[in-house]
């Protein structure tokens, strides 16, 4: 059999595994798209067998989430879910459902889990089975081949502590699977960690306003991680300063010139130490929008648009919702923010940020102007998990300008918006 061809359904492998007794199983799949139609057809299959008393056992569990857990109730894969067996599980769904789904997997009620492959590593679910059926995954560049560390994430999920003596990893036909390279990925040494070490402008300010001594805060960055293993290479104290002292240096020109610190003297300005509370994406944009008075006399539903904006992931779309007229004026401020802020970044060589986000934007705008929950996600058509982390890191973002002590009026008005954020089911 070629293993790029003769993709198994989903039915066929559920009922393939239950024949050689390999439920329960997480099973890896590429997309979430294909996790959501993977477990509703395994639900539309006749020729699965039906176990009532371990229907009402779900039935009853669910039931009781519900109590603590209430969006969950009108969920479009409950039925699935209690009369199947088996669920999707991904990062486009509602917290509150994949924690359900958790507990009904720990609980063994549960015959499958269908989830993408970014799972493996966040969560640990009791299976006896994983099910691997493609040796690439896509991520934000496209598809790609599995790391050695992330198929090890993915296997080490077989096997029921104190149920199972094996867990068991099966590799099924599909259109990206290749088991010889899942064969050498087995049996190759894990890829080396990774520093996520990075140079910013609220670490800049915060170790600087620490220490007040550029001299020190070089200090700093030469005990990380990132050091230790540069150091070691051949030429490494030249590539540790291009890689990471360098980039402090040229965002420490660029708050200078904005008036944050003063270089010459090594310290933080006053404008720099409230800048430095702001531990969010894009503290600069935020800042210097406050600073500049861009977000004067505006409705709380639209602050919250214009942060959603900026700290949303850029590349991410939350739906197909407008923004309001009112909302583009502010946003048309804040894009010329941005390329004012992008020349002096460039003249110091950092790359500037991205564009705003107006499809966060819009999104933020509509909840936090009293929007349902349902309609929003039916009017956006995105996905709940999606708009439950952007509503998150919105609300999170209003929370820091809340406190932020220089400006009553900000911190009232953002402490206003981050109330209509987040509310239910946004936590």
């Amino acid at each position: 059999m070629d293993p790029r061809q003769n993709e198994i359904t989903a039915p066929k492998l559920i009922g393939a595994l239950r024949r050689y007794r390999l439920l329960p199983a997480i099973v890896f799949m590429q997309t979430r798209r294909r996790c959501d139609e993977a477990a509703i057809d395994v639900a539309h299959d006749l020729s699965q067998p039906l176990d009532t008393a371990r229907v009402d056992a779900r039935r009853e569990f669910f039931e009781q989430s519900i109590t603590s857990l209430p969006e969950i109730a009108a969920h479009r894969h409950a039925k699935v879910l209690v009369n199947a067996g088996v669920a999707s599980h991904h990062a486009g769904h509602l917290p509150a459902w994949k924690l359900t789904v958790e507990k009904m997997m720990s609980a063994g009620l549960l015959d499958a889990i269908f989830a993408t492959s970014t799972v493996a590593a966040g969560v640990d679910f009791p299976a006896r089975t994983v099910v691997i059926g493609n040796a690439d995954t896509r991520g934000n560049d496209g598809w790609r081949p599995l790391t050695v560390n992330e198929l090890r994430q993915m296997t080490g999920r077989a096997g029921r502590r104190g149920r199972d003596n094996v867990g068991f990893a099966v590799l099924v036909p599909g259109q990206f699977q290749d088991p010889r390279r899942i064969s050498e990925l087995l049996r190759s040494e894990p890829e080396p960690i990774v520093s996520r070490f990075k140079a910013t402008y609220t670490s800049l300010l915060n170790l600087l306003d620490a220490f007040e001594d550029l001299e020190q805060v070089r200090e700093i960055t030469e005990k990380s991680f990132a050091f230790r293993r540069k150091f070691k290479r051949p030429g490494g104290r030249d590539r540790l300063a291009r890689e990471i002292w360098e980039p402090f240096e040229r965002r420490a020109r660029v708050l200078d010139h904005l008036g944050y610190i003063e270089l010459e003297a090594e310290r933080v300005t006053p404008d720099g130490k409230w800048l430095a509370d702001l531990r969010i994406d894009r503290p600069l944009i935020v800042g210097e929008a406050l600073r500049r008075g861009s977000l004067v006399e505006i409705e709380p539903a639209r602050f919250a648009g214009v942060i959603a904006a900026i700290a949303a992931d850029p590349e991410r779309s939350y739906g197909e919702l407008r923004t309001t007229a009112a909302l583009d004026d502010r946003l048309s401020e804040i894009e010329d923010l941005i390329y004012s802020v992008g020349n002096v970044e460039l003249r110091f060589g950092v790359q500037p940020v991205e564009e705003l986000n107006l499809s966060a934007a819009a999104a933020a705008e509509r909840w936090a102007s009293g929007m349902d929950w349902s309609e929003l996600a039916k009017r956006s058509r995105a996905e709940e998990g999606d708009l439950i982390r952007l509503m998150s890191r919105t609300g999170e973002a209003l929370r820091q300008i809340s406190d932020l002590k220089e400006d009553a009026a900000y911190s009232a008005l953002a402490r206003s918006a981050a109330r209509a954020v987040l509310r239910e089911p946004v936590r």
